[in-house]
């Protein structure tokens, strides 16, 4: 995956836990005997509260590509030859 692709799915997967922290927030201030405004409010409070420390974390983190680069050929190693002499060869003349 590419550095932005991972930095998305974070984002993702932060919004997915946030998204359910918050309604399990607005539910329990409507179980504890708040009326459904508070909730709400609650829950929507919560919500932009923890998006504003999750991002920022998110952002922090420097993500790395774990792509392969390709190798350059070795030469010399399977018939080729090289377009300067090596080192170590001498040409006599």
């Amino acid at each position: 995956m590419n550095p932005n692709q991972k930095k998305a799915l974070a984002v993702f997967v932060l919004f997915l836990i946030v998204d359910l922290v918050a309604v399990g927030c607005g539910l329990v201030v409507s179980a504890l005997g708040g009326d459904q405004l508070k909730g709400v409010a609650a829950g929507g409070g919560a919500w932009a509260i923890l998006m504003a420390i999750g991002v920022p974390l998110i952002a922090l983190f420097d993500f790395k590509d774990d792509r392969y680069a390709p190798q350059p050929p070795s030469g010399g190693s399977h018939g080729t030859q090289l377009p300067y002499p090596h080192p170590t060869e001498t040409h006599v003349a």
